[in-house]
């Protein structure tokens, strides 16, 4: 059996409401499913997976500054009665536990995620590996660590812990490198995905699933799509 290719493309806001856990989430899950389909499909552990983080803004915080996101959530999630809330909290908490993440509700929230989209871009310059981690890092530092990832120390931090030279990373900062490239790609999924839930994928160009996913579910859409390369 020849090995084949499966493109997985994640449309996402890098970080209040608690829908925000749901990147982090997910991207969790969509780890998962890649390992399960490796161990158990035929002949895929030989395939390969192309990832790739395209941008969607939220925009909750409409201040010109950072806010703090325990007061931010208590405004967007005004409807939920303090009952309400609390099980949404457990909710949230069990299922980043499940995966392996502990859950920080503190910090604060800056008024856009741009400079963190264009972050992911400059890690796929230099290789699927320093994406992924900048991805995970950038996940880890807003959710379990409680930074605000507007902030440029806290971005700078991210890409070197990813292998990003210090100085590089200063002048890149200083630039506006990549800005139109994710403000393109917002306004494009902004039309594709409104109103869906977050984050988004789509497989192979064509099969589509909102929100969190349980890894059974993307799983199932791999050997389906690797099923249908096999009869081609």
């Amino acid at each position: 059996m020849a090995s084949s290719g499966l493109r997985v493309q994640i449309s996402s806001n890098k970080a209040p409401a608690k829908s925000r856990s749901f990147p982090i989430l997910s991207k969790r899950n969509l780890d998962r499913a890649i390992s399960l389909y490796r161990k158990t499909y035929p002949g895929g552990k030989s395939d390969t997976f192309a990832i790739n983080w395209t941008s969607y803004y939220l925009n909750y915080n409409t201040a010109p500054h950072s806010v703090d996101k325990l007061e931010l959530a208590k405004t967007r999630l005004a409807h939920l009665t303090p009952e309400q809330h609390a099980a949404l909290t457990q909710r949230m908490e069990r299922a980043g536990r499940a995966t392996g993440i502990d859950f920080k509700w503190g910090g604060k929230i800056g008024p856009d995620t741009r400079r963190a989209h264009r972050l992911v871009c400059l890690g796929s310059t230099k290789g699927p590996e320093v994406r992924d981690t900048m991805v995970e890092g950038l996940f880890d530092a807003y959710q379990a660590r409680k930074r605000d990832i507007s902030e440029r120390g806290a971005l700078r931090a991210v890409a070197v812990q990813a292998g990003i030279d210090g100085a590089e990373m200063d002048a890149w900062l200083d630039s506006d490198v990549d800005a139109d490239v994710v403000d393109e790609e917002e306004e494009k999924n902004k039309k594709m995905f409104s109103g869906s839930g977050v984050p988004a994928f789509i497989i192979q160009g064509v099969h589509r699933l909102d929100g969190v996913q349980d890894p059974t579910d993307l799983l199932e859409v791999f050997i389906k799509v690797r099923a249908n390369s096999d009869n081609i």
